[in-house]
């Protein structure tokens, strides 16, 4: 997340804890902030040494892990990325948010098969999720907005909602419902980022409970929410669920809080998560 962002964030109403089990830790990355799979493999996106996510340094990669975590390949990637956030994969192509392009590669080779670059001073491209084979939804939270993107035409406009969501950060759309939900880590370093999800068959947003705090990941499993919260820019995060039929908030209850809970997969009931600023990976059974 962003280094500027310092000040303690606070959550508020957590009704209930879920219990879960860490069973494996990861180690040996610089900063993982986020993580995707496609079922045979998983994919970790490492912004570089340094915690600067809009730095075009030119080291950041994807790193290719089996499903039990062993690396298989450091450098997935043949393009050369500066600081690599958002990942996600479909139709046999991983995109990946870089600063401010987005870079199309090949699932089987790593190479580029093209970019789309953003302009107005757009430098801090984050989630992605994909809709169909000619459209995503990408979040840019410098700007505290939504891109669609036009996968075809190689082009992206703003999702105008009707409700502003400060700090655009975690994407995820869901077919069934049309709903993209989406989360945010705030502004002025006030712990306001919400959680909820934009209608789209009519562009209107709507928060879910009342929890507030610094949002990054989130993932629909089994009709709850999941959203990973960095509560403060130190060993301080947590993994938060909504209930979408009861609206009741639950904390995963962890052995101890992640150092900067970043961009998360669910895989066969089991939460795969970075720990940003430790450089590791957590694998974390749902009970």
């Amino acid at each position: 997340m962003k280094s500027i962002i310092k000040s303690l964030l606070a959550i508020s109403i957590i009704a209930t804890t879920v219990n879960a089990q860490t069973t494996k830790t990861i180690s040996g990355f610089n900063h993982i902030e986020s993580v995707t799979s496609d079922g045979k493999y998983i994919y970790a996106a490492d912004i570089g040494k340094e915690l600067n996510p809009t730095a075009k340094d030119g080291d950041g990669k994807i790193i290719k892990l089996d499903l039990k975590g062993k690396i298989i390949d450091s450098t997935f990637s043949k393009e050369t990325l500066n600081a690599p956030k958002g990942i996600t994969i479909a139709n046999g192509i991983l995109y990946a948010a870089d600063v401010d392009r987005l870079v199309a590669l090949d699932i089987k080779s790593g190479k580029k098969l093209y970019e789309i670059s953003f302009t107005d001073g757009i430098s801090f491209l984050n989630d992605i999720t994909v809709v169909d084979k000619t459209t995503l939804y990408i979040s840019s939270t410098d700007k505290s907005k939504i891109y669609k993107v036009n996968l075809t035409a190689k082009t992206y406009s703003e999702l105008i909602t009707d409700k502003a969501i400060s700090g655009t950060n975690g994407l995820f759309f869901d077919k069934k419902s049309n709903r993209l939900y989406v989360n945010g880590t705030g502004s002025d370093n006030k712990p306001n980022g919400i959680v909820g999800y934009v209608d789209l068959s009519n562009n209107k947003f709507t928060q879910l409970a009342t929890i507030e705090g610094l949002f990054d990941g989130i993932w629909l499993n089994n009709n709850m929410l999941y959203t990973s919260n960095w509560v403060a820019f130190e060993k301080k995060g947590i993994i938060q669920t909504v209930d979408l039929k009861t609206n009741q908030v639950s904390e995963i209850k962890l052995k101890e809080p992640i150092a900067g809970p970043a961009d998360f997969t669910i895989l066969k009931n089991q939460i795969i998560i970075p720990e940003m600023m430790t450089g590791t990976i957590q694998f974390i059974n749902l009970k």
